[in-house]
């Protein structure tokens, strides 16, 4: 934990904090540019840009996000979700385009969040820690050597997150 604030997000990574300067002034603008560009495949395997519009303002934004793909499904876990204001403009069913690994797609998001959305969350997990496996042990999750993860772990995770599914066409 940082400060005496009880978050477990390092104050550099917050609002106003030299990190959240450093990705929304250099970072992800350096990742547009690469993701729409021939050298997309540097970053396309696992970053795609997503473009919504705001539901207060009407303004289009894209930002870079972590992602993986299903089939037709695109699934984002919007990192430290609690203190990004993005996801909150998908829900509903929300047209959204992305750029991913160089194509432009169309799709429709849906926020799935939190208990309600537990089942489809932890479904949608075993692909999403498949693919980044980093993440799947940052919450202390191991596959077992067939490569499935336990439900119950699955579920108690999911029950306490945000994932974003976007389903393409």
């Amino acid at each position: 934990m940082d400060d005496t604030t009880g978050s477990k997000t390092p104050a550099s990574h917050k609002p106003g904090g030299s990190g959240f300067w450093f990705m929304n002034h250099l970072a992800n603008p350096f990742v547009r540019m690469v993701l729409r560009s021939p050298f997309h495949r540097m970053f396309s395997g696992s970053l795609a840009l997503i473009t919504y519009r705001g539901r207060k303002s009407g303004k289009e934004y894209t930002i870079p996000v972590q992602y993986v793909q299903a089939g037709e499904t695109v699934y984002i876990v919007p990192g430290v979700a609690e203190q990004k204001t993005w996801w909150r403009n998908l829900r509903g069913g929300t047209p959204v385009r992305l750029v991913l690994r160089g194509q432009n797609v169309s799709g429709v998001a849906q926020v799935l969040q939190g208990e309600g959305d537990k089942t489809a969350i932890a479904e949608a997990l075993v692909p999403y820690f498949h693919g980044f496996p980093a993440a799947a042990r940052s919450q202390h999750l191991h596959p077992a050597p067939s490569g499935s993860y336990n439900p119950d772990d699955l579920g108690r995770i999911a029950a306490s997150m945000v994932m974003v599914r976007v389903t393409l066409g």
